[in-house]
């Protein structure tokens, strides 16, 4: 279930799909203080996605990841949010997300949708911060941190796990999210 739901997730980025402004691809990203090399990247005439992960961590076995998608076939957020609503969102959300305008941006659009998704096998939930712009060129750029929360099947427990991942961090990272440069 968690390869299909990444299949669906990469061939949508392939359906709808902009360019970043520099060819120049960015090998660290620094997040939450932490540096996040890259580790995937592939571009199409269609789309451009790159994943960063830290150091030790791989696409097999990761727990937090960074990843820029360049949207290349639309020039305004709202020609992809709502087909990434319903394809990406929705059907992996273990509840509605949080969308939050941001109104410190310099760009046409700026959203930070959060969001948690569950894979099937239901040893983690992915909580996601994910930032969609539309660019004062109208490009479309999404910026979006994942981290893997350990799951139990024990209510108590997983409820703690969710509490000690986020509470210490959550604010500071929509705060920085919000700030980071896309163009």
């Amino acid at each position: 279930m968690v390869k299909l739901n990444i299949f669906a997730i990469v061939s949508l980025v392939f359906l709808f799909s902009s360019e970043m402004k520099s060819d120049e691809v960015r090998k660290v990203i620094k997040f939450a203080q932490e540096d996040y090399e890259i580790v995937f990247s592939d571009e199409t005439a269609s789309n451009s996605i790159k994943e960063y992960l830290r150091k030790k961590e791989s696409l097999e076995n990761w727990n937090k990841m960074i990843t820029i998608f360049d949207w290349k076939n639309v020039s305004q957020v709202n020609e992809i949010l709502p087909k990434y609503m319903e394809q990406v969102i929705t059907p992996n959300s273990i509840r509605k997300p949080n969308i939050l305008k941001n109104t410190k941006s310099e760009h046409k659009e700026d959203y930070i949708f959060e969001f948690f998704l569950s894979p099937a096998s239901g040893d983690y939930i992915e909580y996601n911060l994910h930032r969609m712009v539309t660019t004062n060129t109208n490009k479309v750029i999404s910026f979006i941190f994942a981290l893997k929360i350990p799951m139990t099947g024990k209510k108590e427990i997983d409820s703690a796990n969710v509490k000690n991942a986020l509470e210490p961090n959550r604010i500071n990272w929509i705060a920085e999210i919000g700030s980071i440069p896309l163009e």
